[in-house]
């Protein structure tokens, strides 16, 4: 399936879901230190962790290397070759399955046990007047580095506070290293609204865009292919 932007027919209660994940982020956000918030570890808490009954939002989220299920842990052959340090830790994303302790008893723990064939579950913050890099997650050169297996290459994304100006924005699957070509390249939008969720296909050249003067704020979870005939589409 080569589709960047798949909207999904869900049945799932937005206004329980809003106010359970700006409550966790609230909550989180005034018990963290100001160093930790300003990091917010690339600006995301993670709701899900690799063991029951933890309290670590910062565990399973954006700015640590993922590899697939398959691949055994810490290997310092993949880390040379993904140019890591030998201090970086490799963690797998369906390791993250189980609901922290600050969503337990709310809605968002509802969805987790739900959607139990997704995993790393987090709410996404992208601040205002905010772009993120061009990139792809669960790219073919990683999986062939990390020894094959399941690739976590797509996300659920369940917009939860958002505007006209936010954008998920994908190119073309040969767009390439930075380089003049003289060549127009045609870019895809997508404008993700509250109320709805969706599949983005992270494998596929993209990044996200906040052109807005409020914050963009995301419940997403990852997913390879293998599972996204499970969803209803519409």
């Amino acid at each position: 399936m080569n589709k960047a932007f798949i909207k999904l027919d869900e049945e799932f209660d937005f206004m329980r879901l809003r106010n359970d994940v700006i409550t966790v982020y609230n909550n989180i956000k005034r018990d963290a230190t100001d160093n930790m918030y300003v990091d917010l570890v690339t600006r995301n808490i993670s709701l899900t962790a690799r063991q029951p009954d933890s309290d670590d939002w910062t565990d399973g989220v954006a700015g640590k290397t993922f590899v697939n299920q398959s691949h055994s842990d810490n290997s310092i052959g993949l880390k040379t070759q993904l140019g890591l340090s030998n201090d970086n830790e490799m963690l797998k994303e369906t390791e993250y399955v189980y609901p922290i302790n600050q969503v337990k008893g709310t809605y968002i723990e509802e969805l987790i046990n739900k959607y139990d064939f997704v995993c790393r579950w987090r709410i996404s913050i992208l601040p205002p007047r905010t772009t993120l890099s061009i990139h792809v997650d669960g790219s073919p050169l990683m999986n062939t580095l990390q020894g094959g297996g399941a690739v976590m290459d797509w996300r659920l994304h369940f917009p939860i506070q958002t505007n006209n100006r936010c954008f998920l924005v994908n190119w073309p699957s040969n767009f390439g290293t930075p380089k003049d070509t003289g060549e127009e390249v045609t870019t895809n939008m997508a404008n993700f609204k509250s109320g709805n969720a969706y599949l983005l296909n992270t494998s596929m050249m993209h990044c996200a865009t906040n052109y807005s003067t409020s914050e963009r704020i995301h419940l997403i979870a990852s997913c390879d292919t293998s599972v996204v005939k499970n969803f209803s589409v519409r």
